[in-house]
């Protein structure tokens, strides 16, 4: 699969979602709830997984956003207030609009923010996987963008999400950010 994916990341600018298992990727076709796990930081590319999870989804799926501090930070750091503050604001964004029910589009969807302690001798990968599998989670979520590219020296995704990918057999998507969308 990697040289497949490597192709794909390489010829497009969208997003990319590999099925691996096909069984659960057709929950997103019908009446049962999907649920998709989204690893987010502050940078737009894990902002729009979270939005590609909201265009795959339908009403009632849930969408678990995922951070994953570092074992030895105590207390929350002014890294996490942001990210927490940011999810919240586009929760009640999202839920606010479902006053208006002429233009609800996604407000249905039950969204919440996790920031997770690492375990001792735990990976971030590995704390996110494993978060995947407690919730029943169908799809990891994971960003990267077009700044990272060969051509630049770079991998299409960076190690922690690769990380996740390869540590998981989960359907997942990839949300693929380039500036200009």
């Amino acid at each position: 699969m990697g040289k497949q994916l490597d192709f794909a990341m390489s010829h497009t600018n969208g997003s990319i979602v590999v099925i691996q298992d096909v069984q659960t990727a057709t929950t997103l076709k019908s009446n049962t709830k999907t649920v998709f796990a989204v690893s987010v930081c502050l940078n737009t590319a894990s902002t729009k997984g979270f939005i590609d999870a909201l265009r795959l989804s339908k009403p009632g799926d849930e969408i678990h956003v995922v951070y994953v501090k570092s074992f030895l930070e105590r207390t929350e750091s002014d890294y996490t207030i942001a990210l927490r503050t940011k999810f919240a604001k586009l929760f009640a964004a999202i839920h606010e609009e479902m006053k208006d029910v002429a233009h609800a589009t996604y407000g249905d969807r039950v969204c919440t923010f996790h920031l997770l302690e690492k375990k001792k001798g735990y990976t971030t990968p590995q704390a996110i996987v494993e978060f995947a599998d407690d919730v029943g989670a169908h799809f990891i979520v994971v960003g990267t963008n077009v700044l990272r590219s060969r051509e630049k020296g770079k991998e299409h995704l960076g190690s922690i999400s690769m990380q996740i990918l390869m540590d998981s057999h989960k359907n997942f998507v990839i949300a693929h950010y380039h500036p200009s969308e």
